[in-house]
């Protein structure tokens, strides 16, 4: 059993092992660790890597029978799996209830209950094998001895996902013998999908990309580059303008447009300095870590700028026009929200937040491939990707990580003189007992079991995301490749409640088989009522496929609602609720937050909270590790790269000493398609030695 469970756990990848056996899989050495980490999503998996990286003996459970927690991609059979039911994971059974002594005489009052149904199966569906119940509450060997046990539900999978459902055919233009056939074709390519349940696009240049390059991780993914950004109009799909080429070739744009439009540039690059605007020549080896990363330079540096001033005026104020205005608002800055009636309380963009998001855009063009190159990543094969580099890491420095296990009850010390409790572990479901220092879990991996449901209270305004997954046999977004869309409300009549993003994915991502194209369409709302209601994303939806081919058909829709969740339900008047009580205000039982439901696209605050988690780990233990403590490069990576930069570096520098002997100026544009193969081979031109340059910098793989 261990061999092959270690040989999944180095894989890093999906597993579909099914544990038929009852007995304790761990041995009690194994279980007694730092810390105990309960799910496998992103934040969960950075705080595992950091701490084993820091020398903590971790234990990582997931009771899912894949990586990803609430971060996980999909094929097409789980995908369909998951709409169809409201239980993000595998429901495990509890290993059993009553009164136990222990060896010392303390007396374990667990609550007497009945157990929950298994999880019932889908066919072939991983996520849904159940594994069996033990009889005792700790399996052999292991010692529960002077442990208040407090029960888990086990049953309830709380989520922050609802209204799921999936339609073949949504549109009803294909025939039942058309959809017959891709069906029958598709069950041979069902694990050529990795369908993301939230779609993520990085930055070139961010803390998180900072963090794979500086942990190593990035050695474990690649990346594709966003083709395009493109806005929907009236008049059909426009491609935003992101270079100074291309807004003075754009056709749509009259030219007082490009004037204004290159004079805001221009005004704001002192804040939003950028790699795009320098030529090879100019930009060097060490040029990329001396221009000014966003938000280093504050608004008041620009003069006669109000950071407080609402984003809409300040642009107004510059005479941009509307579709400009849209153009940077929500093509280039990504911003959620269209309508200041339909905002957030709190939630209006003004200029220090808008030259923040334009920073983060600009700074990262170029970074990553030519200086024309969109500054979006999304991982090869999804998002999930990033959570896996990390479990792969924390493996690496000696984490144990075991699947399809569910913790069934939590273990606390109970001091006989104060009556004061702190955090010692968990039970599995296998009956294993963790001793854990410190206890981390995701909000659906560590229910506290309830004797009544709550009542329901009056439903308040919050913010939720409508998403819309579709496969289609054509791209949606006139070619293929990875390409965003915004669709502003002023696109349709009647206007939408708030502005659409569209991003298309194809095969060159590794996230479907060749000839299908994924689409993930959603919406950010604040309301308290209707929150799944998709008309708007449908309509989106048919308009795009009505500028599409005759041959392009909609074959799948799946769609559902992304709430935004923050409290961990923890009640101290129920049973054994003060002892959770006691352990959170402790600090040794933490909760991760749910993937934020706004920015739709974009990673929230999930780097930020693990760093915040691995600081003040109770695993420390009285430590104080320092900031750069979390993910530092290993010694040995930094003097390969260093040593791999030296002789790029040097070759580099003989390249120029060629271009100064003989004379040949530096290029500022590509070279042409007929001498484009000799300067490339030979690389004795401004395109060669651009990539090198990239490569020097940043040594990052990229794809496309």
């Amino acid at each position: 059993v261990h061999s092959f469970f270690f040989q999944d756990v180095f894989s890093c990848g999906r597993t579909n092992v099914v544990f038929t056996m009852c007995d304790a899989m761990l041995t009690p050495e194994e279980c007694d660790v730092d810390v105990c980490i309960l799910g496998t999503g992103l934040t969960e998996s950075l705080v595992a890597a950091a701490l084993a990286r820091y020398g903590k003996k971790v234990i990582h459970f997931d009771r899912a029978s894949s990586y990803g927690g609430n971060w996980i991609a999909l094929n097409l059979r789980d995908l369909e799996a998951w709409a169809s039911t409201t239980a993000d994971i595998v429901t495990t059974s509890a290993v059993g209830d009553g009164e136990v002594t222990s060896d010392s005489g303390v007396g374990c009052t667990t609550t007497e209950s009945e157990e929950p149904d298994a999880a019932e199966d889908s066919p072939g569906d991983a996520r849904n094998e159940s594994s069996q119940p033990v009889g005792n509450v700790a399996a052999p060997g292991f010692d529960i001895s002077g442990l208040t046990l407090v029960d888990l539900d086990t049953a309830e999978q709380p989520s922050c996902f609802s209204s799921r459902s999936l339609m073949w055919n949504p549109l009803g233009n294909m025939t039942e013998e058309a959809l017959t056939a891709v069906r029958d074709e598709l069950k041979k390519q069902v694990n050529g999908f990795s369908i993301d349940v939230v779609p993520r696009m990085l930055y070139g240049r961010s803390d998180l990309i900072d963090v794979l390059l500086e942990s190593g991780v990035s050695r474990y993914l690649e990346f594709q580059g966003l083709k395009s950004a493109r806005v929907l109009t009236k008049d059909g799909l426009v491609s935003v303008p992101i270079t100074k080429s291309d807004i003075f070739q754009d056709p749509t744009l009259s030219l007082s447009e490009k004037r204004i439009l290159m004079r805001f540039i221009t005004s704001t690059l002192p804040y939003v300095g950028s790699l795009a605007f320098e030529s090879p020549a100019q930009l060097g080896v060490d040029r990329a870590h001396q221009i000014s990363a966003p938000g280093v330079v504050g608004a008041g540096s620009l003069e006669g700028v109000d950071p407080k001033q609402p984003w809409s005026e300040f642009l107004e104020g510059q005479k941009l026009s509307p579709r400009l205005r849209e153009y940077l608002t929500f093509a280039i800055c990504l911003w959620d929200w269209a309508d200041p009636s339909h905002t957030p309380p709190g939630r209006e963009l003004l200029v220090q937040e808008g030259l923040e998001c334009l920073g983060r855009f600009v700074s990262s063009l170029g970074v990553h491939g030519n200086k024309a190159a969109m500054p979006l990543l999304y991982p090869m094969y999804g998002v999930a990707e990033v959570a896996q580099g990390f479990t792969r890491m924390c493996a690496l420095h000696k984490g144990l990580y075991v699947l399809r296990t569910t913790a069934t009850k939590l273990l606390a010390r109970t001091d006989p003189e104060t009556g004061t409790h702190r955090i010692a572990g968990v039970l599995t479901n296998r009956g294993e007992v963790v001793r854990a220092r410190s206890v981390l879990a995701a909000h659906d991996q560590l229910v506290q079991r309830r004797a009544a449901v709550p009542a329901a209270a009056a439903p308040n305004p919050t913010v939720v995301c409508r998403r819309m997954t579709v496969l289609t046999t054509g791209p949606l977004l006139a070619e293929e490749g990875l390409h965003l869309c915004v669709v502003p409300p002023s696109s349709f009549e009647p206007r939408l409640a708030n502005l659409v993003q569209v991003l298309q994915l194809d095969f060159s991502t590794g996230t479907c088989p060749r000839g299908y194209y994924v689409t993930y369409l959603s919406q950010a709302v604040y309301t308290s009522h209707a929150a799944a209601d998709f008309q708007d994303l449908q309509r989106v939806l048919v308009d795009l496929l009505s500028r599409c081919s005759e041959d392009t058909q909609c074959v799948m829709r799946c769609t559902y609602v992304h709430e935004t969740v923050v409290d961990c339900g923890v009640d101290a008047k129920e049973r054994g609720g003060d002892v959770f009580a006691a352990c959170i205000a402790d600090g040794g039982l933490e909760y991760c937050a749910y993937p934020a439901a706004v920015p739709q696209s974009l990673p929230m605050n999930e780097l930020a909270e693990a760093r915040a988690l691995f600081l003040r780990s109770s695993a420390h233990d009285g430590e104080a590790p320092s900031a750069s403590s979390f993910l530092q490069k290993p010694a040995q990576l930094v003097i390969e790269e260093e040593g791999t930069a030296m002789e790029e570096l040097s070759a580099f520098n003989e390249d120029m000493q060629v271009f100064q002997n003989v004379g040949v100026p530096v290029q500022e544009e590509a070279p042409s398609p007929e001498c484009e193969e000799t300067v490339v081979a030979g690389q004795d031109g401004a395109l060669a030695n651009e990539e090198k340059i990239h490569h020097v910098v940043e040594g990052f793989p990229v794809n496309g």
